[in-house]
């Protein structure tokens, strides 16, 4: 490997680095393509874990030279798309994004919405992350300009009558010759500048063209663009203003997860803000922040139609200043790449942060609800509930004759135990029978510490009784200020669910619903048995051994050990204690007589 990097040009150009089966997992550019190859073939004590890890799986590399170093920054990001190596940072499932194609080679272009970018001569404004968005854009274009929709081929085609699209003012019949290819083409100019944003620039060519027809006595032709003017008016009117100096801006913001991140554009045409797109970005967890918004930047105006004048990012980036210049060169006019420090483009910048964040957290919740299973889905139906209780806590109590009283709580997510959450409680402040006085103490506490540690709340709390034990959850609740968490009770009886306002919900046995409520209600009432059980047995052995002198607890064992129960103890005589390694003659006699205090 070192070899071969010594043959490498000392270039500018784009690398490939390849695994064991020929596979690329990294595209990179470099301005010396032979020093930068160096770093993966030489080891350093403090490299970074990324590089470490694509150091360990490199097995070969490919290498593309090229004329500058713009050019292999185009190149880069148009191999990242092609192989989508798994290391790179790359918008996910780019190709499926739609966009709106406007055919320009054509005599009478064509206005519609496609997958496919192959560039013939058309132009391409999007992606489109959200196809009815898309759709909404489309059809506004449509109901403001009467482009056609047909797929015939003109001037070529005949075609004998114009279409119902004429008659409904939806198109203006290049067909038939209605229009000449001059207006037409005028008409289409209008649409691109419309769906760049710049509604000012298409409001002011439409007045200036209603009143040229008027002057000239053309009073239908200026009344349809009179509608159209006040169809883009409409538009504008709803756009919130940004800033004032009219400057085309996007606003990038981007929020980080573990294995992908979100990145949000404010599109500002004419100081409004005139709508917004958002990407999901492929991400190691090792990957900066700053390659992020990099990566994403050559991505998304690689095939940009519009460029604005000025790009706001949340931070600084290596090559910005070369990103720069090949935006400036691509748009033919200066592109600013720029980190606000303060002021009102810092505001619009966490402004798109945020919308990153809505965004991100809109994404996984609807990715989780589509994991959840069909019996939190059904819960969250049956009690009509805003949100599915994907964390749900259930609450037991356990006693015998009011003795070793003690409680459990289990904790379902998704629908399954969540063991490592499981709690038990030792009642401490009830003496006696009092089942619901000893709920009322577990609920206190658990919710009590949650909120003094700031721990997570559940969706729903179970408690296993009927109206009683509910009503006592409930009043603790209320006590500690989480009112907005359901409290609902299952009754063993006939497993009727009490519900927060003390009616009571009949699920049929087959109900999925009630399967779940019942298996949290049986597992906090195991749970909690289990934990009374182990008092109990704790305070029998105590009375009777513990009491003893000169009985600890590895003598304690080795007669448990040897005799198997207390009982069996008790059955046998002083020679057979002695038996019991540790236990002499006079500490058998001392056993024995405790043993048969008569």
């Amino acid at each position: 490997m070192e070899n071969r990097v010594s043959h490498v040009p000392a270039a500018p150009g784009v690398y490939l680095l390849k695994d064991g089966r020929g596979r690329v997992i990294y595209v990179g550019k470099a301005r010396n393509l032979k020093d930068r190859l160096r770093t993966y073939v030489s080891r350093s004590h403090e490299e970074h874990p990324r590089l470490r890890a694509l150091r360990r799986r490199m097995k070969d590399f490919d290498f593309i030279t090229t004329t500058s170093e713009m050019e292999a920054l185009i190149l880069e990001a148009s191999l990242i798309k092609l192989h989508l190596p798994k290391y790179n940072v790359r918008l996910k499932d780019d190709k499926k994004y739609p966009y709106i194609k406007v055919t320009l080679n054509e005599d009478y272009p064509r206005v519609f919405p496609t997958r496919n970018l192959k560039r013939n001569g058309w132009i391409f404004f999007g992606p489109y992350t959200n196809v009815k968005s898309m759709r909404r854009a489309l059809g506004v274009v449509k109901r403001i300009f009467p482009i056609r929709s047909c797929h015939h081929r003109l001037p070529t085609d005949r075609v004998t009558k114009p279409c119902l699209n004429y008659y409904i003012k939806k198109c203006c019949a290049p067909c038939q010759g209605y229009i000449s290819e001059k207006d037409y083409r005028a008409l289409v100019n209008e649409v691109c500048a419309f769906l760049c944003g710049k509604s000012r620039s298409v409001e002011e060519e439409l007045q200036r063209r209603m009143r040229r027809a008027s002057d000239n006595l053309k009073f239908e032709q200026a009344a349809r663009l009179r509608d159209q003017l006040r169809a883009v008016r409409e538009i504008v009117r709803k756009q919130r203003v940004i800033f004032h100096d009219r400057v085309d801006r996007d606003v990038v913001g981007f929020i980080r997860g573990p294995r992908e991140s979100c990145v949000a554009i404010l599109q500002i045409r004419d100081g409004k803000l005139v709508g917004q797109e958002h990407y999901f970005l492929s991400a190691q967890k090792s990957v900066e922040g700053e390659e992020i918004v990099s990566t994403f930047l050559k991505q998304y105006y690689k095939n940009a139609y519009f460029i604005p004048d000025e790009i706001l990012l949340p931070e600084r980036v290596t090559d910005g200043e070369l990103i720069s210049e090949w935006l400036s060169r691509t748009k033919r006019k200066k592109v600013v790449v720029l980190v606000p420090q303060r002021g009102g483009k810092l505001k619009i910048v966490h402004m798109a942060k945020r919308n990153a964040l809505h965004l991100f957290q809109e994404e996984t919740s609807r990715r989780d609800a589509g994991k959840l299973p069909f019996s939190v889905k059904e819960l969250q139906r049956v009690l009509s509930l805003r949100e599915p209780p994907k964390l749900i806590e259930a609450f037991d109590v356990s006693n015998l004759f009011g003795a070793d009283p003690s409680g459990s709580l289990v904790t379902f997510k998704d629908g399954k135990p969540k063991k490592a959450d499981y709690r038990r409680f030792k009642i401490r402040s009830v003496e006696g029978i009092d089942d619901y006085a000893m709920m009322r103490e577990i609920v206190y506490r658990r919710y009590k510490r949650a909120i003094d540690t700031g721990t997570d709340l559940p969706d729903l709390v179970l408690i296993d009784g009927g109206v009683g034990q509910l009503s006592a959850a409930r009043r603790v609740m209320e006590e500690l200020g989480l009112t907005h968490i359901p409290v609902l009770g299952l009754a063993k009886r006939l497993d009727e669910v009490v519900l927060p306002d003390k009616n009571i919900l009949m699920l049929p046995k087959s109900s999925y619903a009630l399967r779940l409520l019942q298996r949290l209600r049986d597992e906090a009432h195991r749970f909690a048995v289990s934990y009374h059980r182990k008092l109990r047995g704790k305070r029998f052995k105590g009375s009777l051994l513990d009491q003893i002198p000169g009985i600890g607890e590895e003598k304690k064992r080795e007669l448990i050990r040897y005799f198997g129960s207390v009982e069996r103890m008790r059955r046998a005589a002083i020679d057979e204690l002695t038996q019991v390694r540790g236990v002499g003659s006079v500490l058998a006699s001392k056993i024995y007589s405790y043993l048969h205090p008569e």
